[in-house]
């Protein structure tokens, strides 16, 4: 009878160790084996052989800053096309999403499959090792410098550093042209700028040299500026007339006011700056075809299209008709990972220049 059971046993164990190592059932393919067996197919076959693979994941976990009603116009857009995929979303500014992704991954627990977050502070999530390289086919479809070669980060939209100003106070032959137009004593004690605009000196560094742009600066502090945080509230405060011009605002965010009735209008001063949300995809996704699906469906013309039509958001895709032209536009300095770790020595020197206490 013991040798019975025996036997028995090691049967059991032995086809449980079968199962393991040959059924490719049970196997859970990585990101990176799905990335090097995608290599070998053509753009449908792609699609398609995702498509298949992810119907036994049933779900998509985002992370993400994108507004709760946007997503929800995004997120059914999606499950339109895939039925058998849920999209689980959770919403939160910024920081709430890196903490969140950080500790998450700290401790073990890989939750999430897609995050979407401000570029600049993306490299945090890169630093920890947290993202697959995944580089898109076609990749030359968007703007230089708006997409990592090696595939770590995609800009899903931006948004337009601009100019705004109030269409009742200030004639269209007045509006500034440049940034050196602004220097004119016409304007002095009455625009509005970011205190922590140090993105903006990063670009005029990169455009001009870091001895022209500090002298700009040095100059344009001479205006009398009010300065004030929070693109949201500086927009409104153009639009009731307390202020005629702001300096620097996000641009797509301010013409839906516009849309709204407030008299705004807008200039997109060079060098031309965006800054992409950045769409991140998590080394060990647990639910990996479902995440390569998404990235590859949401980078494509069509939804690039809706997020610039629809959503009102800025496309670094080439060609994409935009909801808004003033922002349709080649940038000339895109705030990237690369700035995330020096941003605040930018904002300590902007700060510093301008005698901002």
């Amino acid at each position: 009878m013991a040798k019975i059971i025996t036997a028995i046993l090691t049967g059991a164990i032995a086809n449980v160790l079968f199962l393991m190592f040959v059924s490719p059932g049970l196997h859970a393919a990585s990101m990176a084996e799905i990335t090097v067996k995608l290599t070998s197919l053509n753009s449908q076959e792609k699609l398609d052989f995702l498509a298949k693979e992810a119907q036994g994941e049933a779900e998509i976990v985002y992370y993400g800053t994108l507004p709760v009603d946007q997503f929800l116009s995004l997120s059914k857009l999606f499950t339109a096309r895939y039925p058998f995929l849920a999209v689980k979303n959770y919403y939160s500014p910024r920081q709430g999403i890196l903490t969140r992704a950080l500790n998450e991954a700290r401790a073990g627990r890989h939750a999430v499959d897609v995050i979407q977050v401000d570029l600049s502070y993306g490299y945090q999530i890169m630093n920890d090792g947290l993202i697959h390289a995944y580089p898109i086919a076609g990749r030359n479809r968007f703007y230089d410098g708006t997409y990592d070669p090696s595939g770590y980060w995609h800009s899903m939209y931006h948004l337009t550093t601009a100019l705004t100003y109030n269409t009742s106070l200030v004639k269209q032959e007045q509006v500034p042209q440049s940034y050196e137009d602004l220097l004119n004593p016409v304007w002095k004690g009455k625009m509005l700028f970011d205190n922590e605009a140090g993105y903006i000196l990063a670009a005029m560094e990169q455009a001009w040299g870091r001895e022209r742009a500090v002298d700009y600066l040095t100059k344009l502090a001479k205006q009398d500026l009010s300065y004030r945080r929070g693109g949201t509230l500086t927009t409104q405060v153009v639009g009731s007339g307390e202020f005629p011009i702001a300096i620097a605002i996000n641009g797509e965010t301010s013409a839906a006011v516009r849309d709204k009735g407030a008299p705004l209008g807008f200039k997109v001063l060079s060098p031309k700056i965006v800054k992409p949300e950045g769409l991140f995809l998590a080394k060990n996704a647990p639910h990996p075809h479902a995440t390569l699906l998404f990235a590859e469906w949401v980078l494509s013309e069509e939804v690039q299209t809706f997020l610039a039509t629809k959503l009102g958001k800025g496309i670094a895709m080439k060609g994409v008709r935009s909801k808004y032209p003033d922002f349709q536009l080649q940038p000339d300095f895109v705030v990237t990972p690369a700035l995330g770790p020096k941003l605040n020595a930018y904002i300590r020197d902007f700060k510093k220049i301008m005698g901002i206490q």
